[in-house]
């Protein structure tokens, strides 16, 4: 499977902007923390298949590379170790029938199950559009290392198209994770 073939999920599905009580989005910012670094995970990376596009590690790394630019460009480094934030984040598909997601780069104790709920419920059951849909998003959480509280959420949406270059497909991935951290650095 080529990463050609993935990019349309890494910047993909969720509606969250009706979000019920249960989707906590919180908008705190970047002032006061001086490095980060993603979640760690035991999940193994998986060999991707048609119905598992987000779980290829190819695709992954890109969007870690797009996240870790992002943060790197507003004076908060992505480094190993000991660190003042964590970062964590999970991928959601989306069409007319069913919402899924790969929270293998999530992290433990924010629900994730809420998440996807509410995605679905927003995207899928309240859509009045008559037309088939395909579309993906990415939901980015950023966490206190200290405290473990979260500091920040937010998510991009994009339309599933298939066809794209890597340039494009870069592009688009560098795009939705702009559009979702770029709260949290304005200071």
């Amino acid at each position: 499977m080529t990463i050609s073939k993935l990019a349309p999920l890494a910047v993909a599905v969720l509606t969250l902007c009706s979000c019920s009580q249960s989707v906590e989005l919180p908008t705190g910012t970047s002032r006061g923390y001086q490095s980060a670094r993603f979640v760690e995970t035991k999940r193994p990376d998986r060999t991707a298949s048609p119905d598992a596009l987000e779980k290829d590690p190819e695709f992954n790394a890109s969007i870690r590379q797009a996240i870790t630019r992002k943060f790197d460009a507003n004076g908060v480094p992505v480094t190993g170790g000991s660190t003042d934030l964590i970062i964590a984040y999970m991928l959601l598909r989306q069409n007319s029938a069913s919402t899924t997601m790969n929270n293998d780069y999530f992290g433990n104790g924010r629900d994730p199950m809420a998440i996807l709920d509410e995605a679905h419920t927003s995207g899928v059951i309240k859509n009045k559009s008559p037309d088939d849909f395909h579309r993906g998003a990415i939901v980015i959480d950023v966490l206190d290392a200290k405290t473990n509280k979260l500091v920040f959420r937010n998510f991009a949406v994009r339309p599933v198209l298939g066809g794209l270059g890597a340039s494009a497909r870069q592009n688009r991935i560098d795009s939705a994770v702009s559009e979702a951290l770029t709260p949290f650095f304005k200071r």
